[in-house]
């Protein structure tokens, strides 16, 4: 269902006073000001987000790469090493015969051969091999002992993966990144185990270089590894992403984040080839102090804004309210005492503000004075007219006392047996009382015949055979309607410039006839017709000023005071001679009415 507002609200409305619709349209106008102004702010505090995001992503994709670039080459690395001829008959010979002497013996070529692999790589604190019994060949420019238990672990992890390798994140005694790979026979495919190959990894050294390589800061990476902080080994962010290590994140993204009361923009990226979580941690207060100071600034000044506004406000609507107030009160004034009773000084003072309001009250002061001196004039035409009046009724005809003698004539006519007399009476008497009567002033084009009719049968009584008249209108187009003496003219018009000027028979005709935009009546005539100058004159509707009766000019403009501009006259000459005048109204609708 359709709500509609409550007409007693809307009266509230209206009935409020100026000044205070001005305060609350000021106030609401403020308002919105102030919703659209916080809304562009947090968009924009937003695409900025966005955007920190977006670099604070790219930082961590390109971080992320090179880091794992720097990786997979160790993985290369250690494959090469588990895949190494050497390494494999060497390692097959120790396990076949395990004494001690032979033990000894290949001991140093060991240990030369993982030499050689670990100083290729930078980033390898040392490198070792545990054979099957246990027995350790390590080298390296920082060896270190395993105990008991990380041994055990590393051993477990390297059977697990089965000869791929595995990364064993760094602890407290050991801070580096250890890579572990069971070696494995290849010949023949036997993949009979044969030791375990050990290579620990400089991590903080890669995200240095990698840093440095890519013109960042070494704080900016953060790298984590379940809860567990890969790099760096200590940092004052740890307890602000140990949450999200606990969550398992699996896609990419930012938080905002709070640490010691200062808020931290915190991006994170997920690696799928090693499952750790790079982050990448900004603090706000850096990057955002500027805009913060800057939109402080700007709700302050639009705090005063709409203080300074509402006082402005104030101010004007009780300018423009107290000269309406005291406006308001003088013509309560002249309710009471009365137009003709109020003396001018007391109605409005003259006013010499330029503004709306003063035009007001100089108009309402112009205004009574107007109103007075009508008021005089009027008592004073009144009089005039009580003494027009009595004068026109002496001298008044009573248009009864003219139809009453042309009666008379009528029946004396016709009890002397003269017909034509008594028909041109008839006729004159209708044409009298049409273009006496003031009652209407559109009848239908069946009536306006019935004058035509009476008009021809006066004319040939006075040009006998010279007159020749036909008449053909359809039964839609007589019920069509049209001003008053119309036709009548229009064919007056044709015996005085067709017949009166030549002594030859003269053929009228009118025809009538419906088209697409209404009905057209057509008066037309085989006299001279119309001289050029004459249709000039006509068409350029200048007001005529010869003839009596009622002109063309005066016919075409009550045809559209009626019915519009798209209807009136036409006139031209005929085709083959003659005048031709097309008379245009509406075509009847089936009330009656014209359409």
């Amino acid at each position: 269902m359709r709500r509609t507002k409550s007409p007693k609200s809307i009266s509230g409305f209206h009935s409020m006073r100026i000044k205070t619709k001005i305060f609350l349209l000021l106030s609401i106008s403020m308002i919105i000001c102030y919703g659209i102004t916080w809304s562009g702010l947090q968009i924009a505090y937003s695409i900025y987000d966005e955007m920190i995001y977006d670099k604070s992503a790219l930082v961590l994709d390109l971080s992320s790469s090179i880091i794992e670039k720097e990786m997979k080459r160790l993985e290369r690395l250690s494959f090469s090493m588990v895949t190494d001829e050497q390494f494999q008959q060497t390692l097959k010979g120790l396990n076949a015969n395990h004494s001690e002497f032979d033990q000894n013996k290949i001991h140093p070529k060991i240990i030369d051969r993982l030499l050689g692999y670990s100083n290729s790589q930078s980033y390898v604190m040392s490198a070792m091999i545990i054979n099957n019994y246990e027995h350790e060949y390590s080298t390296g420019n920082n060896p270190f002992t395993l105990t008991a238990d990380k041994k055990a672990v590393i051993q477990q992890l390297a059977e697990q993966n089965k000869g791929g390798i595995a990364w064993l994140d760094p602890d407290d005694p050991d801070p580096a990144l250890i890579a572990v790979r069971q070696i494995r026979s290849y010949e023949n495919l036997e993949l009979e185990p044969l030791g375990t190959l050990v290579i620990r990894v400089n991590l903080n050294s890669i995200v240095s270089d990698v840093a440095l390589e890519a013109g960042l800061n070494e704080n900016d990476v953060l790298i984590m590894s379940g809860e567990s902080m890969l790099y760096p080994d200590e940092s004052a962010f740890r307890g602000l992403i140990a949450a999200d290590s606990n969550l398992g994140l699996s896609e990419n993204g930012y938080s905002l984040k709070k640490l010691s009361g200062e808020n931290y923009f915190v991006s994170h990226l997920l690696s799928p080839y090693t499952g750790w979580v790079y982050y990448n941690v900004i603090s706000f207060q850096s990057i955002f102090h500027s805009i913060t100071v800057m939109k402080n600034w700007v709700l302050a000044a639009f705090g005063f804004s709409l203080i300074t506004v509402m006082l402005f406000g104030m101010i004007v609507a009780r300018s423009i309210t107290r000269p309406l107030e005291g406006l308001i009160s003088r013509m309560r004034g002249l309710q009471i005492n009365g137009l003709e009773s109020s003396p001018i000084d007391t109605i409005a003072p003259l006013s010499v503000r330029t503004d709306e309001v003063g035009l007001l009250q100089r108009t309402y002061r112009m205004m009574i004075q107007r109103i007075q001196e009508l008021i005089l004039e009027d008592y004073a035409k009144q009089l005039i007219i009580k003494e027009t009046k009595f004068k026109a009724l002496q001298a008044q005809i009573n248009p009864h006392f003219l139809y009453n003698t042309l009666d008379s004539i009528n029946w004396l006519s016709k009890m002397n047996g003269q017909p034509r007399i008594s028909q041109m009476v008839e006729s004159l008497g209708s044409l009298l009382r049409a273009s006496i009567s003031l009652k209407a002033t559109l009848i239908t084009v069946e009536e306006e015949i019935a004058l035509v009719q009476s008009y021809v049968l006066i004319q040939k009584v006075r040009f006998a055979e010279r007159l020749e008249f036909k008449l053909q209108i359809s039964a839609e187009v007589r019920a069509a309607l049209i001003p008053k003496l119309t036709l009548q003219p229009l064919l007056e018009n044709s015996i005085r410039h067709a017949m009166e000027v030549t002594l030859e028979p003269c053929l009228i005709w009118i025809t009538g006839s419906t088209t697409s935009k209404g009905v057209e009546l057509i008066v037309e005539d085989n006299g001279p017709g119309f001289d050029q100058e004459l249709l000039n004159h006509i068409w350029s509707r200048e007001p005529e000023t010869e003839g009596t009766g009622i002109g063309i000019r005066n016919i075409e403009q009550r045809i559209r005071y009626a019915f519009g501009e798209d209807y009136g006259l036409d006139i031209e000459n005929g085709a083959s001679g003659g005048a031709r005048i097309i008379v245009r109204i509406p075509a009847a609708k089936e009330d009656g009415s014209s359409v």
